[in-house]
């Protein structure tokens, strides 16, 4: 049985191949990604590499074996480049209407998965101040959370066929080589890494490793709806800040004024002093083991050699 994989050369992606077997990733450009994937040593883990055109390329996906697991991890990047217009289309697009066409793929094909995990982010849930969140909030308000319930709806065709659908709230990755820490940690080690504006705003992390290991996880639970993909130990900016630095071994104390940040990164700055206290219920509830609970083992992780 095969696992279909969207955005497998993304950072997320290229460690969850790592975890299975008889992976099929799709791509717009199939012989680039089949390089990137050779490149990082993953040629083993892969059964194919089959062409994304607006939708699964039929000749393709016909050579692909019934499909078991899809794990759609599709999505513009909201932290690259400023939110201008274009930029806010392109990240909805990319999540809402390139989801709506995978699924479209998948119904007409006939080659209906067991399970559809898709991801979806914590920004569904907007700023929760010094609330406890878990998966039974509401949405909350603004660009974000729209973009998270129009992504999670487009799943909702295959759900009426029985599909077992799983809705990923993704919080802030780290890892090695990649996420959020990516480039932050050469930042705090020249010095100049500190807090966003009071620091008291919390952040909902995972480590990437257990970020992966609960979609392989999730894959045999009989787990369905939001899922969210958070550590449990959700921190406030000052404390993240301050585990970076000692990691590093480099100061971070200086501030961060929000009017500066906002300059320098247009309106996707606000969702850096968003506050996000949320707690992964579902996966406590069902058993899940965090590798990595605490902040301080996070980042030491992270960023060792």
């Amino acid at each position: 049985m095969t696992t279909l994989l969207t955005g497998g050369t993304g950072f997320v992606g290229k460690n969850l191949i790592r975890r299975l077997r008889g992976v099929t990733v799709v791509s717009r450009t199939p012989e680039a990604a089949r390089q990137r994937l050779h490149h990082e040593g993953l040629s083993d883990h892969l059964d194919r590499v089959i062409r994304w055109d607006s939708g699964l390329n039929a000749e393709d996906f016909e050579k692909v074996s019934p499909v078991d697991s899809v794990i759609n991890l599709m999505g513009e990047s909201i932290a690259e480049g400023r939110w201008t217009a274009a930029k806010k289309a392109k990240i909805r697009s990319s999540r809402v209407d390139g989801t709506k066409s995978l699924v479209t793929s998948l119904i007409q094909s006939g080659n209906l998965p067991r399970v559809f995990i898709s991801a979806s982010a914590i920004g569904f849930y907007g700023d929760t101040g010094e609330s406890i969140i878990e998966e039974d909030a509401p949405a909350g308000r603004g660009f974000l959370p729209e973009v998270c319930q129009e992504w999670e709806s487009a799943t909702a065709p295959l759900e009426e066929l029985g599909v077992r659908i799983i809705h990923l709230r993704i919080g802030i990755v780290l890892g090695r080589n990649g996420g959020a820490l990516k480039k932050l940690v050469p930042l705090f080690r020249t010095g100049l890494g500190g807090p966003l504006g009071n620091g008291k705003q919390w952040m909902a992390w995972i480590h990437v490793l257990d970020l992966v290991s609960m979609i392989q996880w999730l894959i045999e639970q009989p787990v369905s709806g939001a899922v969210n993909a958070t550590a449990p130990n959700p921190v406030r900016n000052l404390e993240f800040t301050k585990a970076l630095g000692q990691a590093v071994s480099r100061p971070a104390f200086l501030p961060a004024p929000q009017f500066a940040v906002k300059l320098a990164l247009g309106e996707f700055a606000n969702s850096l002093f968003d506050s996000s206290r949320i707690i992964p219920g579902v996966a406590l509830s069902h058993g899940f083991q965090f590798q990595f609970a605490d902040i301080q083992s996070a980042i030491q992780n992270a960023i060792t050699k």
